[in-house]
């Protein structure tokens, strides 16, 4: 990936287990991207009123709701329709898989993963997005 791209890149990272979200946090920003790192859709949320990252990295198991709930609130907001979506899971029932492609999740990452995975595909939806605006 180029890195001036990369630079300038803003992703948003939900995870409520410290330890995962620091470890993938460390990935990202070794991108070169700013990683902003929130355990809960609540801060999330926040987040997401100040800032249009260009991609989300999103935990299906978050203490205050489901990470496929958040994508389909996102997919119904102008400023985040389009951004992509990682949804990291360990178990996840083969039709919420489904529903989560229907909203618009651009990929799916089981748990527990290869750092290079996490970070192949941070970069290609970052590649993504920006090819896109």
């Amino acid at each position: 990936m180029d890195p001036t791209i990369a630079r300038q890149s803003v992703v948003l990272l939900i995870e409520a287990d410290p330890e995962a979200a620091g470890a993938s946090q460390a990935l990202i920003e070794g991108l070169g991207a700013v990683c902003h790192s929130v355990g809960t859709i609540e801060d999330a949320r926040w987040v997401l009123r100040q800032n249009v990252p260009d991609a989300i990295v999103v935990d299906h198991d978050l203490p205050d709701g489901a990470g496929i709930d958040l994508i389909g609130q996102l997919r119904q907001s102008p400023q985040h329709r389009d951004t992509p979506i990682i949804l990291l899971a360990s178990r996840v029932h083969p039709q919420e898989l489904e529903r989560a492609v229907m909203l618009g999740m651009y990929a799916w990452l089981a748990k527990p993963f290869a750092p290079a995975e996490l970070t192949a595909l941070v970069s290609a939806a970052i590649t993504e997005d920006r090819v896109r605006r």
